[in-house]
């Protein structure tokens, strides 16, 4: 039998435990592929730049145990063609996503695709620095508490 094929999609701007805890989610439910945004595709969604430069999220996505293959989403508004090429039989969404596990279930079964959309709704919390916002902010007030010294 073949391995499920299991997608999950994201920035991976700075990584951090959540990164690898929903990797390794991922793992367990089959072969994962991580799509990682594009640049000007986080600054339309989120409105700000990202830290690090795609390729080089790749390259370190790439690195990760657990991870079958990094790809680089495609450019555009269309966050969901680059989960119809891939065509996979589950599509994990983290649990800070914002988009709803229905809506994205319609809108690929419109398009053909039987994949299952699948939320881990557990959030890592074992380590205070697990999400990129945390580490941002802790390297602030860490430097801004150097330069007011």
């Amino acid at each position: 039998m073949t391995a499920k094929q299991v997608v999950i999609a994201g920035t991976f701007d700075i990584l951090h435990p959540g990164h690898v805890f929903l990797i390794s989610e991922a793992a367990k439910l089959g072969e994962v592929t991580v799509v990682i945004a594009r640049d000007e595709n986080v600054l339309r969604a989120k409105g700000h730049p990202v830290i690090v430069p795609a390729k080089q999220r790749l390259f370190m996505v790439q690195a990760l145990k657990g991870v079958s293959k990094a790809i680089l989403g495609n450019s555009g508004p269309d966050f969901l063609s680059i989960v119809e090429e891939l065509n996979p039989d589950i599509l994990l969404l983290g649990p800070n996503q914002q988009m709803s596990v229905d809506e994205v279930q319609d809108r690929l079964r419109q398009r053909g695709l039987k994949t299952k959309v699948m939320r881990l709704d557990q959030l890592f919390t074992e380590y205070p620095l697990s999400s990129t916002t945390r580490i941002i902010e802790k390297a602030y007030m860490n430097r801004k508490d150097r330069i007011s010294q």
